[in-house]
């Protein structure tokens, strides 16, 4: 007799995991798909660190990554590991004000500071007289490895299973929720949660659900500096909101930091493998060049996965027995322990704690063509 299922996970990245999670701690049987294996490096959780913070232009969002900053302190305190350490944040140029403003109006705290005050406190940063610049003390580095095994293990703990390198073919629904085959077999249940990442659309597609979600192939490089200067994250607005530079330190590993820039990569298929594009690690080294003193290349570049919505909201929507879950633009990991507790709430249909009408899938933004 096969298993009866309460939810169905489809994609076992940061928000299938975190999602997993929460629905096994309340009790539901829940199965979790994924095409690959737990922490690939394949999607968009892959990697050694992200970035949790609360700047935003947009006070909205940084009331929710507040709420995310706590779903991490409960994750961390029920998990009894560290996820995250607390580094600072830095946001350079004129989109600084903007997050300023934000944060203002959302009852945050920062910093202004001036060149001098940066090279003090940070020696190893370079930037130019005249630049705007904000510090955000609350800006922290996520263990992205860490963050996706432990919620895994979690939810297995809790009675989750997950079954790796199974490949959802098809998914179908009807009046008693929806069907799901993988690996050539078909599974049940009142509802299925899409958190598939690049594969979400492609998945929706064939049964009439059509998103404009673009995924797009990105690029960091990773680095080596004195380890006994820490390093805050950096957020570099100076050129253009097309190519913005970002650094990510490690701090589990001193000295040690990576570079991208945000939304900079093509369209591509999330079936092929990354390839390294030349010209954006130049970009990377050359950024890196500038601003951080005894910087050495350290490894080979990586490619990941960004799937973006048109307005880079998330996508967060319930349709029938469907939960889909994008909230990605390159900008979602820092929500997955908030966001999993969200997604638990619309595949039992309850109320989600956050609003999450801004997320619907019916937005003209998503439409197609």
């Amino acid at each position: 007799m096969s298993q009866r299922w309460d939810v169905v996970v489809v994609g076992g990245g940061v928000m299938g995991t975190s999602a997993a999670r929460t629905l096994a701690a309340r009790g539901r049987a829940v199965l979790v798909l994924e095409r690959f294996s737990i922490g690939h490096t394949r999607g968009s959780s892959g990697g050694p660190t992200r970035i949790v913070r609360l700047t935003y232009d947009d006070p909205r969002y940084v009331r929710l990554a507040r709420r995310a900053f706590e779903a991490w302190d409960e994750l961390q305190s029920a998990t009894g590991t560290e996820l995250l350490q607390r580094t600072g944040g830095l946001d350079i140029g004129p989109h600084a004000e903007r997050a300023a403003d934000a944060l203002a109006a959302a009852g945050e705290t920062l910093d202004r500071l001036s060149v001098g005050e940066i090279a003090e406190r940070w020696p190893s940063l370079r930037f130019s007289d005249g630049i705007t610049a904000i510090h955000q003390a609350d800006t922290s580095i996520a263990s992205a490895e860490r963050t996706m095994h432990t919620q895994a293990q979690e939810a297995r703990r809790l009675g989750a299973e997950i079954r790796e390198h199974t490949v959802v073919e098809s998914i179908r629904t009807g009046p008693g929720g929806a069907e799901v085959v993988a690996g050539g077999e078909a599974v049940h249940a009142p509802a299925v949660v899409v958190t598939a990442g690049a594969w979400t659309a492609p998945l929706l597609d064939p049964i009439g659900i059509s998103l404009d979600l673009r995924p797009t192939r990105e690029q960091v490089a990773y680095f080596s500096s004195d380890p006994a200067v820490a390093l805050p994250a950096v957020i570099d607005w100076t050129p253009s909101r097309t190519r913005v530079p970002y650094l990510v330190p490690d701090p589990w590993s001193p000295g040690a930091f990576k570079v991208g820039h945000h939304r900079s990569g093509p369209d591509t298929d999330p079936d092929q493998e990354g390839t390294v594009d030349a010209g954006m690690h130049e970009a990377a080294l050359r950024w890196a060049s500038e601003h951080v003193a005894g910087e050495t290349p350290a490894g080979a570049p990586e490619t990941c996965l960004y799937t973006n919505a048109p307005d880079e909201d998330f996508v967060l929507d319930r349709l029938g027995p469907l939960v889909i879950a994008s909230p990605c633009s390159g900008h979602g990991f820092k929500f997955a322990p908030l966001f999993g507790a969200v997604i638990a709430d619309l595949a039992t249909g309850e109320t989600p704690s956050v609003d999450v009408s801004p997320f619907r899938t019916d937005r003209p933004a998503l439409a197609v063509g």
